[in-house]
């Protein structure tokens, strides 16, 4: 039989293989720099489905040190749940705002959001809720699953918040620099 710590080990590298090996590169980074480079990128989509992209940047706003191009990858991934999620002529809000020792990121959309029972599975790898939230394309419910390795990677916490009808909003709390 297997010794546990081999057990251990296989899960290990299947959850590094599956977060693209977490080598992370922190570096001093702005929040609402990464949130307006993010926003600039899904422009052209927004714009496509109709749907308004706001930012909500609290000032003054402490740095925080992550790897820009993993926190990137986090904040595409939840973007693009938010944006398949969207009613046309709907909108989303990312925003940044410090909460005590920690900078709050958040993506707000206002789509059918989910029901509470909902909310705590949807990091989960391959959780997907209902038909109504389901990918066109029936992709699996990854992107959020490995958004959650690495956010947790970098010492935070990602969790979501919603009302059926009134859309769901993701926050990553991140400490922030000292």
């Amino acid at each position: 039989a297997p010794r546990p710590e081999h057990v251990v080990n296989h899960l290990r590298i299947d959850s590094r293989a599956e977060a693209g090996e977490l080598a992370i590169t922190r570096q001093t980074v702005e929040p609402g720099r990464l949130l307006q480079e993010v926003a600039s990128l899904y422009q052209v989509q927004t714009q496509r489905k109709n749907v308004s992209l706001e930012l909500d940047i609290s000032a003054p706003l402490s740095t925080i040190e992550v790897d820009p191009g993993r926190m990137t990858q986090v904040l595409t991934n939840i973007l693009e749940n938010a944006l398949r999620h969207t009613p046309e002529g709907g909108k989303i809000i990312l925003s940044a705002e410090e909460m005590n020792d920690q900078v709050e990121l958040a993506v707000q959309d206002n789509g059918p959001g989910l029901k509470a029972e909902d909310l705590d599975r949807i990091f989960n790898r391959l959780y997907r809720t209902d038909a109504s939230r389901q990918r066109e394309d029936g992709g699996s419910g990854l992107g959020l699953a490995i958004a959650k390795s690495i956010v947790q990677a970098h010492g935070g916490q990602i969790s979501a918040e919603s009302e059926v009808g009134k859309g769901l909003k993701v926050i990553i709390a991140l400490p922030k620099t000292s």
